[in-house]
């Protein structure tokens, strides 16, 4: 089979002292000889049906006269820039004709299966995924990627975390007031009082029937607004009781007198509290 192309290396070329020894008109005379042997029936060899080409052929393909065409083929011969084969004379150049025998060795190499050493064995099929993985070495591990990594941490977290009893909510004990104690924060507006420890507390800070009544109101009223103090939450209700009884003659009616535990000792008037505007009559002929 003739190759339609020919491996040309310009630095052998160049390189090569017999080539460089050469005049112009023998290197091109040289060159359409390697474009000769490319195309010839034998590749590196000047045959012409099977037969070495004579050197009249020769002249008559370079286009010279046959003695130009001989001298310049004894030059060749005499530079060592081209060969004559023992059994026959043909011409033939060694490069040419090694590169052609390695190419028809790796041609049969690849019809075979590759390399030569290797055509005797027998092919075998490509191991299964089984036994492969029972193949490998039980102390190879093989390195996991990140995104594997990934997945395992937290295929692990939920596993431990549905794995894990779920915790039974602790019941706490109902938190009992602290008279005169004062609390802060959160926890104070969170311990709200009962009627009974107001009127427990009330019965020792203020002995009485009208302290009994007043713990009554007092509780009323801040068990309708949230325990608030304004905006706030009520923080100390003993200090907020006391306040509330310092504060109670203030919405008496006038010349009632306070309590005993009121006034000091023996008692006295209460601060009388403020009139209320009588309600103007309305008579349309008021303004006429």
């Amino acid at each position: 089979m003739k190759l339609p192309a020919l491996q040309f290396y310009p630095g052998d070329w160049h390189k090569d002292q017999g080539v460089q020894a050469l005049d112009l008109e023998q290197r091109g005379a040289w060159f359409e000889l390697l474009l000769m042997m490319h195309d010839s029936d034998e590749r590196g060899v000047l045959v012409l049906n099977g037969q070495p080409m004579s050197e009249a052929v020769i002249a008559r393909r370079l286009g010279l006269l046959n003695q130009t065409a001989n001298q310049i083929l004894t030059t060749l011969l005499t530079y060592g820039v081209v060969s004559r084969r023992e059994h026959d004379g043909a011409l033939f150049c060694r490069r040419m004709v090694k590169d052609e025998k390695i190419r028809q060795i790796r041609t049969e190499s690849g019809k075979r299966g590759g390399n030569p050493s290797l055509v005797k064995q027998i092919p075998t099929k490509a191991p299964s995924k089984s036994q492969a993985k029972a193949n490998q070495s039980p102390k190879q591990i093989p390195t996991p990627s990140i995104t594997s990594s990934i997945t395992t941490s937290v295929n692990k977290e939920r596993g431990a975390a549905n794995a894990a009893p779920t915790p039974a909510p602790q019941v706490l004990e109902a938190e009992k007031p602290v008279v005169g104690k004062k609390r802060s924060g959160a926890a104070g507006a969170a311990a709200r009082p009962t009627l009974a420890d107001i009127q427990a507390h009330a019965a020792t800070a203020h002995p009485g029937p009208e302290a009994q009544a007043e713990a009554a109101a007092f509780h009323d009223h801040y068990q309708s607004n949230g325990w608030r103090v304004g905006k706030n939450p009520m923080t100390d209700w003993p200090a907020a009781f006391r306040q509330w009884m310092r504060r109670r003659p203030q919405f008496q009616p006038a010349g009632v007198d306070s309590p005993p535990y009121r006034g000091g000792a023996g008692g006295g008037a209460a601060t009388p509290a403020r009139a209320r505007t009588a309600p103007k009559p309305n008579d349309p002929t008021r303004y006429s």
